[in-house]
C-alpha cells in the first residue's frame, strides 16, 4: 500500500561538539510556520521509543537518548499537520533542531462519517481492533482506552473502510507491560482485495511491575515479542548474524505454495546487500520476494487457525498438525530502490516494503520499543 504523508522540512540543525558521551540530546523550539509564534504543549517524541516530551510555555523541547543513530522525530499539535523528520544523533553530545509546523486539517470530502456508538460504529470498531491490535495473545488482551476518539468512513463504491483518530489512541498492553500512545495517520481495510494496512507513530511508556515476578513476566513476554520480529531480523542482517540469530532467507519468485527459489542466503548477502559509503546504514535491494524463516520459534496455534483457508470443521484439525517455523515474506513497493536500515534494526524508510505472513499477523500489541534490548543480548 502506497502511503503519502505531508511533511514540512523547515529546520535548522546545529551541533555542539563533544569528545565522548553516553547520552545524546536533541533540543529546539516548535513554532507556527505562518505566524512564527511558539507552540506550547505540543507533543514531541522519537517514534517507536520510550522517549517523548511536551514543549514548554516558550515552545521549547528537549529529548535525551542513550544510543547514537537515526530517529524519527515526530511533532503533533491539535489543528496542525503532523511533522516528521529523521535526525541522526551521535556526532555531538547536543544537537539543536527548530521545527516549524503548518496549520491543517483532514479533508474527508463528501463522504459521511459513521455516527459514534451506533450499531455500525461498534461493528467497525471490532474490525479495527482485529486489524490494529492483532489476534495474538497480546492482541486479544490489549485494550484501546479511548475508542470514542475514532471516526469511521465507509466508501460503498470502493468497498473500503477508513478510520481517523482526532487524538492519540491510548493502548493498555498488560502482557508486555506498556502504555502505548499511537498517533494514527492512516488506516484502511479494502474488502475487495482483502488487504488492510495502517500507518502511524508510537510512543511507549513502561508500566512499573508490582513485584519481581511480574517484572520477569514482562521481560519474558517482551523478549518473545522481539525475537523473530522484523526489528530483530534487520538487526541480525546488518551484523551479518542471520544464522546465529536463527534466520534463513531466500529470494523466491512468488507467493504460491511451491515458489521457485531464485537465490539463497549467501547469494543475497553477497549481491543484494550493500553498505552506504557515506553513512552508517545498509541497503537491501531485490526484485520478487524474500522469504524470511525464523527457526527458533514455531508458528502459534492462533496464527495457524487464523490463516487456515479451510472450512470451520477442518480448521479444528489444524491444532493437531505439526507446527512449522515462522515464515514471513517481504517485497519492495514500487518507486523504492531498496530497504534502508541501521545497526539497531531501525528501518529508515519503513513504508518502502510490504510484509506478509507472521510479521503481518503480529500487530501493534506485539510491538516493543526500538530502544528495547533483551536481557543477555540478542
Amino acid at each position: 500500500m502506497r502511503i503519502k504523508l505531508s511533511i514540512l522540512f523547515t529546520v535548522f540543525l546545529i551541533s555542539f561538539p563533544s569528545l565522548a558521551q553516553s547520552t545524546f540530546t536533541l533540543r529546539g523550539v516548535v513554532t507556527d510556520a505562518e505566524t512564527k509564534e511558539p507552540l506550547p504543549f505540543a507533543t514531541v517524541f522519537f517514534a517507536g521509543t520510550t522517549v517523548g516530551t511536551t514543549t514548554n510555555e516558550k515552545g521549547g523541547y528537549l529529548l535525551n537518548v542513550n544510543s547514537e543513530g537515526t530517529y524519527d522525530l515526530i511533532v503533533k499539535f491539535i489543528g496542525y499537520q503532523t511533522y516528521a523528520a529523521q535526525v541522526t544523533l551521535g556526532d555531538a553530545a547536543v544537537a539543536q533542531l527548530n521545527v516549524e509546523i503548518a496549520p491543517g486539517a483532514k479533508d474527508l470530502g463528501s463522504v459521511v462519517v459513521v455516527a459514534r456508538k451506533d450499531a455500525k460504529w461498534k461493528r467497525y470498531f471490532k474490525e479495527f481492533e482485529k486489524v490494529f491490535l492483532g489476534q495474538t495473545v497480546n492482541g486479544i488482551n490489549a485494550k484501546i482506552l479511548n475508542g470514542e476518539s475514532l471516526d469511521f468512513v465507509y466508501d460503498d463504491e470502493k468497498e473500503q473502510l477508513s478510520a481517523y483518530a482526532y487524538e492519540p489512541l491510548l493502548i493498555d498492553n498488560p502482557e508486555l507491560g506498556y502504555k502505548v500512545k499511537y498517533y494514527l495517520e492512516q488506516f484502511l481495510i479494502d474488502y475487495k482485495t482483502n488487504v488492510s494496512g495502517y500507518y502511524g507513530y508510537t510512543n511507549f511508556e513502561p508500566i512499573g511491575p508490582k513485584n519481581k515476578r511480574k517484572a520477569r513476566t514482562f521481560e519474558r513476554n517482551r523478549k518473545a515479542a522481539y525475537e523473530g520480529s522484523s526489528t530483530h531480523f534487520f538487526k541480525a542482517l546488518y551484523k551479518n548474524q542471520l544464522e546465529e540469530e536463527g534466520f534463513v532467507i531466500e529470494l523466491i519468485s512468488d507467493l504460491t505454495a511451491d515458489p521457485r527459489v531464485i537465490a539463497n542466503q549467501k547469494t543475497i548477502l553477497n549481491e543484494k546487500l550493500s553498505l552506504d559509503p557515506m553513512a552508517n546504514f545498509k541497503r537491501l535491494a531485490f526484485d520478487n520476494y524474500i522469504r524470511v524463516s525464523y527457526l527458533n520459534e514455531k508458528e502459534s496455534i492462533r496464527y495457524r487457525t487464523a490463516t487456515a483457508t479451510v472450512t470451520p470443521v477442518a480448521r479444528l484439525a489444524v491444532s493437531s498438525q505439526p507446527a512449522r517455523n515462522q515464515e514471513s515474506w517481504i517485497f519492495i513497493l514500487e518507486g523504492n530502490p531498496a530497504i534502508e536500515f541501521e545497526e539497531n534494526g531501525f528501518v529508515r524508510n519503513p513504508i518502502s516494503f510490504y510484509s506478509y505472513g507472521y510479521w503481518a499477523f503480529e500487530k501493534v500489541a506485539d510491538m516493543v520499543p526500538l530502544d528495547y534490548e533483551p536481557r543477555g543480548g540478542s
